[in-house]
């Protein structure tokens, strides 16, 4: 569980706006991998199951609550949009300095893409999943994958062109 706490709870940060809610989905969601750990089946990945349970249990606590819109994500109380809320993995200094205006500029427009494809571009950068895993983590066959993670790049590609456009 200490190994896996911080990525399920920065994962679940995508589908919840309140820091209640991340907590109660990653509470549900490390009960129900203790709850099923005897479902696990050997050969199985652990990481790709884990997932699975935590997307499920985020996209169980959305169904509960209602729909939420994008706008509603952002964190008012303490002046956050919600893509500033996203924790990424630690970069290396070099990597800090070369990427940080890209960086502010992309975490700015991920907040504007689908929760899928979100999820997509979250697991493969962030967490290093291949599309195989993340096919498991997120139920669909991996073509889906693809052209989620495909269909992200390139909205986020034109949001950025667009971007640069508006400063000229």
């Amino acid at each position: 569980m200490n190994r896996y706490l911080r990525p399920i709870f920065n994962f679940n940060r995508q589908y919840a706006r309140a820091i209640e809610d991340v907590d109660d989905i990653t509470q549900d969601t490390f009960f129900k991998v203790w709850k099923y750990i005897g479902k696990f089946k050997q050969g199985m990945t652990f990481r790709p199951w884990l997932y699975t349970i935590a997307r499920n249990t985020a996209l169980d606590h959305i169904k509960k609550k209602k729909a939420v819109s994008f706008s509603e994500l952002d964190d008012n109380e303490n002046n956050l949009s919600f893509a500033e809320t996203i924790e990424d993995i630690e970069p290396s200094q070099i990597e800090i300095l070369e990427n940080d205006i890209l960086s502010k500029n992309l975490s700015g427009k991920l907040e504007s893409l689908h929760p899928d494809y979100q999820a997509v571009i979250t697991l493969r950068y962030n967490e290093e999943m291949t599309f195989e895993e993340i096919a498991v983590v997120v139920n669909r066959p991996m073509n889906t994958v693809k052209s989620w993670h495909r269909r992200a790049l390139i909205q986020l590609q034109k949001l950025m062109k667009d971007h640069l456009h508006q400063k000229h």
